[in-house]
């Protein structure tokens, strides 16, 4: 039985018990000077998860520059490939497949958000919103010309309320912000403007999919006759 120790892995989402499965180390010296040298450690670890059997790979780095004067301790550096995520893609994903007359680049941009969500890029992602709530809104009400012309024509046609759009708008904002202005979101937040924009999303065009499997599926209500 190999070392244990707890890792995140993705598709448990959280800390699992992971086995080190093989163990690699390597050191090299590169001569910079007559008098001076500077020397590297990697450390590659293969890990497989106790709960799902799914593997990833740990990569430990340092270099003797790399040094901490206060605590006397080098800086190690660790990634992992796949990188970890703390947000798996919705489940209804796979089904905009199935939604008829669908803009195949809205899945596109759902799943390269969440590629920049695990490759540690808040900013990317909410850029990545703000365009993927502009080509929703093109693709059910057609180009406007402009962005805010473009959100009251979707709410005008009633695929938002009015109490949508002003949970709708900070998302957008969000965007502008990210894109103008220098903000960098937290996790958290970015996570919540990934809630809101899923739910319209599954709203417009899963869940109306959905709706139409069940047409024709209960019984009609009989006619009441009167003596």
């Amino acid at each position: 039985m190999g070392t244990t120790i707890w890792e995140h892995c993705n598709r448990c989402s959280g800390k699992k018990r992971h086995n080190i499965i093989i163990h690699q180390k390597f050191s090299a010296t590169e001569e910079i000077s007559d008098d001076f040298n500077i020397s590297f450690t990697d450390e590659y670890d293969l890990l497989k998860c106790c709960g799902c059997d799914s593997v990833q790979l740990r990569h430990k780095s340092l270099n003797s520059e790399d040094y901490d004067h206060q605590t006397g301790q080098h800086f190690v550096t660790t990634r992992y490939y796949p990188p970890p995520s703390f947000r798996k893609p919705p489940k209804w994903l796979s089904d905009l497949t199935f939604v008829c007359d669908f803009d195949s680049s809205i899945e596109d941009l759902i799943r390269e958000i969440y590629i920049a969500l695990q490759n540690d890029g808040p900013r990317l992602a909410v850029m990545g919103i703000r365009a993927l709530l502009e080509t929703v809104m093109i693709d059910k009400v057609t180009d406007q010309g402009t962005f805010a012309k473009n959100l009251s024509a979707f709410e005008k046609e009633g695929f938002i309320s009015p109490k949508q759009r002003s949970v709708l708008e900070p998302v957008l904002e969000a965007g502008h912000a990210t894109m103008h202005r220098s903000y960098k979101p937290k996790k958290k937040e970015v996570a919540l403007l990934m809630d809101i924009t899923e739910n319209i999303i599954e709203t417009i065009y899963v869940n109306e999919y959905r709706a139409r499997g069940l047409t024709n599926k209960f019984p009609p209500r009989k006619k009441q006759t009167y003596p």
